[in-house]
């Protein structure tokens, strides 16, 4: 019960995961059109779907190795 627990908390950090690439996507081409507004935004997204996608990643180990 517990494994499946983390699988489905897995799975909602995926779709997470998913919906902010695709909006640091969009800021990403927002930046090339105008890049004297500066990256701020674009890293910022940029840095939490990278944190978003280690949460998943540590979600889906820990659904696997749960006893």
């Amino acid at each position: 019960m517990q494994r499946l627990f983390h699988l489905l908390i897995a799975l909602l950090f995926m779709g997470l995961t998913l919906m902010s690439a695709s909006l640091t996507y969009s800021e990403w081409e927002g930046y090339r059109k105008t890049p004297e507004l500066g990256p701020v935004y674009f890293t910022m997204f940029g840095g939490f779907t990278v944190f978003l996608a280690i949460l998943c990643l540590y979600t889906f180990v820990k659904a696997r190795n749960v006893r």
